[in-house]
């Protein structure tokens, strides 16, 4: 009876330490902030912009990624979509930053904006994705962020 009940155990043990060891926790702690918008270029069917955001990971592991997706919306309106195919890393405990372009679906919004730059901030919420893969899994860490972006100086997009 012994017997039984510590090869139990020890199966019970065995099972949970493979288990624990084979499917390793899902990084958390990584935010994603806006640090300056600039619109590059505007036409009748297109408009573009750069947006130059910053990458910090609260992690003690290094964290790489192979690609991102961004929402932006400034002012509580939704301006534009941003991806990027291109991998980037973030060290453990650090901040790295990177320049991807988003494309405008907002265009009035961002020349009302550039029009009335020089003296006003205005309020962003920039929702991301960022994807991973750890071994043979894919994952999507999702992260939002919001807060004030400065557009004095601000030109207008090139035509």
């Amino acid at each position: 009876m012994k017997l039984s009940c510590f090869f139990s155990a020890l199966l019970a043990s065995l099972c949970l330490m493979t288990f624990g060891c084979s499917h390793g926790a899902r990084p958390g702690g990584v935010t994603v902030s806006l640090v300056d918008f600039r619109p590059t270029e505007a036409s009748l069917l297109e408009s573009r912009g750069t947006l130059t955001l910053r990458y910090t990971n609260e992690n003690i592991s290094a964290l790489g990624f192979y690609g991102s997706r961004h929402k932006l919306y400034l002012n509580g309106k939704y301006v534009g979509l941003a991806v990027s195919d291109q991998p980037f890393g973030i060290p453990p405990l650090n901040t790295t930053t990177q320049e991807v372009t988003v494309n405008l679906e907002n265009l009035a919004l961002v020349r009302q904006l550039v029009s009335v730059s020089e003296s006003q901030q205005v309020s962003y919420r920039i929702e991301s994705v960022l994807f991973q893969t750890i071994y043979e899994d894919k994952y999507e860490i999702k992260t939002t962020a919001e807060g004030m972006l400065d557009l004095r100086g601000l030109s207008a997009p090139a035509r």
